[in-house]
């Protein structure tokens, strides 16, 4: 609630800013002007809210945060006030409108401040009243550069109205930070200090709970795909029963037949009509389902996996949404917000798959990523490759990484060390030479090097291994459509 005309006439009685200097014009914020004044060897600071809801002046002694760029408003009074005494302080028509009349350099000054809720301002005009500028420049009213400011004539129903407004009892308590000199002022501090404390946890709950209902959201339609793909993931079983089904009934399989006709080893009452793939024989058709099931089973745990880990993250999210309304720190509400967001983020960045920088190639299943530049092979190595991956580079030459995407617990063969050492030194300066010591390691063997260049890694537990250039090699692995060639 905004200050009444008692509360400000009270904050006026108490402050006696009259012959008071000013020092200095700060805006913390767009809707706040802090004047520091010095009158009789002694520094305040009044302070001007313009909020809607908090409209008040008074002395302030808590700190703020220094913003980059000075406000425009700022700057005019600084440039025309800094300096100047105040000569003149009144109340008018007590409608909440003070007019502060201040001298500098032989120029006299007006500043008007209007605390009326939603139209609260801030004007600075000349002696006769010609605004030079307004905080908040309201066309409409006027208030702009130019036209004439004048207050407006006393209306005597409502000034029998404010009459009767009895002065709130928290601005006549002793202020709990123990200023006897200022005990109005402090109060209301500590007021508003209290009612922006609350509002700005209610601004951060509703933050958090709008970022905690985006993952909740986005971790929904997710736990439903997984239960989509989950139960899809079930006929994974049929293929096993296929497979079977023709091992049992081998001997009805005519060579290039497209079809078996055959009844179910787990179920007699059903006959089972199988396509097969007539180039193929019985037992490798067999085999061809076999795999189909393997491969549906592996996807099918790995999904029911993510929808165990998803299931969890979803009540994880819930638990979180009701405890947010009975949190009271803002550091731990701030934190909530960045890492639901961070999450949400993380998980959107997941759907979109970036696209891999560098070259790409093959070497039998195994895929070789090759970085060209600094900035390629940063970009590989902080997103695209893993700690069992390979990584090759020409020793001791300027190069490119080649790294060898390696599936778990296997092994990288030879002939794929080859492929990459070929493309390791094809790419690199010691080309012409047409051989060179390619080192290797794993990734998670590779440490970044302190202060050096964006890319710059340095190798632990290498090997060494000598690669002559292969062209034929080379030429194999080449992508149809590459731009570049060794």
């Amino acid at each position: 609630m905004s200050l009444n005309w008692r509360e400000i006439d009270l904050v006026l009685d108490e402050l006696s800013l009259l012959g008071a200097r000013v020092q200095r014009i700060a805006q913390p914020r767009f809707s706040q002007l802090r004047l520091e004044l010095y009158r009789r060897r002694e520094a305040l600071t009044l302070l001007i809210a313009m909020e809607q809801g908090k409209t008040r002046l008074h002395r302030t002694v808590a700190g703020f945060s220094k913003p980059g760029t000075p406000q425009r408003f700022q700057q005019l009074l600084q440039a025309r006030l800094r300096g100047g005494a105040i000569t003149e302080i009144k109340h008018v028509h007590r409608d909440r409108i003070i007019r502060f009349g201040i001298s500098r350099a032989g120029e006299q000054y007006q500043l008007w401040t209007r605390l009326w809720g939603g139209s609260a301002n801030v004007i600075l005009t000349d002696d006769e009243g010609t605004i030079i500028d307004a905080m908040y420049r309201r066309p409409k009213r006027g208030e702009v550069s130019g036209s004439v400011f004048s207050p407006p004539p006393p209306d005597a129903e409502a000034a029998q109205k404010a009459e009767a407004l009895e002065v709130r009892p928290f601005l006549i308590q002793p202020a709990s930070t123990g200023d006897g000199r200022y005990p109005v002022s402090a109060a209301i501090e500590a007021r508003y200090a209290t009612l922006e404390h609350e509002e700005h946890l209610a601004r951060l709950r509703r933050d958090a709970d709008k970022a905690l209902a985006s993952r909740e959201a986005a971790l929904r339609r997710r736990f439903e795909e997984l239960q989509r793909r989950s139960s899809e993931g079930e006929q994974s079983e049929r293929y096993k029963v296929i497979a079977d089904a023709i091992m049992t009934g081998l001997h009805r399989v005519d060579p290039g037949t497209g079809w078996l006709k055959v009844e179910n080893p787990y179920d007699p009452s059903e006959v089972l009509e199988i396509q097969l793939d007539p180039t193929l024989s019985g037992s490798d058709n067999a085999e061809r389902y076999y795999r189909r099931y393997k491969k549906a089973r592996a996807s099918h745990e790995a999904t029911e996996h993510e929808l165990s880990e998803t299931t969890a993250a979803l009540e994880r999210v819930r638990t979180r949404r009701q405890r947010v309304q009975q949190l009271g720190d803002p550091n731990e509400l701030a934190a909530l917000i960045g890492t639901a967001r961070k999450r949400r983020q993380r998980g959107a960045s997941e759907d979109r798959a970036p696209a891999v920088p560098g070259l790409q190639f093959h070497s039998g299943k195994l895929q070789l990523y090759l970085g060209r530049t600094a900035m390629e092979n940063d970009e590989l190595l902080r997103r695209h490759v893993r700690g069992n991956d390979l990584w090759l580079h020409v020793r001791d030459r300027p190069g490119p990484y080649v790294f060898v995407k390696t599936p778990k617990g296997k092994s990288v063969p030879l002939e794929t060390l080859l492929d990459a050492g070929n493309l390791a030194l094809a790419y690199s300066k010691a080309k012409a030479e047409g051989r060179a010591l390619i080192q290797y390691t794993q990734v998670k063997n590779l440490r970044r090097a302190k202060d050096g260049p964006k890319g710059r890694v340095i190798p632990y537990h290498e090997k060494t291994i000598e690669v002559e250039l292969d062209q034929e090699r080379l030429q194999r692995l080449r992508r149809p459509g590459d731009e570049e060639s060794p």
